[in-house]
């Protein structure tokens, strides 16, 4: 549909020859995370986990979004991240930073042992590495 040799590209690039033709963000932040360093893929996973864990779950949200009242955080949700969803990597990295206290706490209380990571030094500035270099890709 919109092929090179015969689609969309093709006839727009007829029409208007200085036209440039370009993937969508998430075509880009899809190949980034596919080849990326094991370790910052790792890093990536867990923060998918953490988040899938709070959300996966109505009652689990809706406590987690009491918490972040009860808190005072800017922010009371997390954004949901799945592989097929249009929302970018970068916004779902940026907001676990944004909420990292409020989320170790909230894994804390359920006994979950992601809680570790969101006290690791190391770990973090690797999740504020992902968060800064999905934002960019996100332009």
């Amino acid at each position: 549909m919109s092929g090179k040799n015969s689609g969309l590209v093709t006839r727009v690039q007829a029409l208007a020859p200085q036209a440039i033709w370009t993937h969508c963000m998430i075509q880009r932040q899809a190949r980034v995370a596919k080849k990326m360093p094991s370790v910052l893929k790792q890093v990536l996973d867990e923060a998918v986990r953490i988040v899938n864990f709070i959300k996966a779950h109505l009652t689990s949200a809706c406590l987690f979004g009491v918490l972040c009242d009860e808190m005072g955080a800017e922010n009371r949700q997390l954004l949901y991240h799945m592989e097929v969803c249009c929302l970018s990597r970068g916004k779902v990295l940026n907001r676990l930073f944004e909420l990292r206290e409020e989320v170790r706490i909230f894994l804390s209380d359920n006994n979950s042992l992601l809680a570790e990571k969101l006290v690791d030094a190391k770990w973090l500035a690797l999740l504020a590495y992902l968060a800064d270099i999905f934002d960019l890709l996100n332009i």
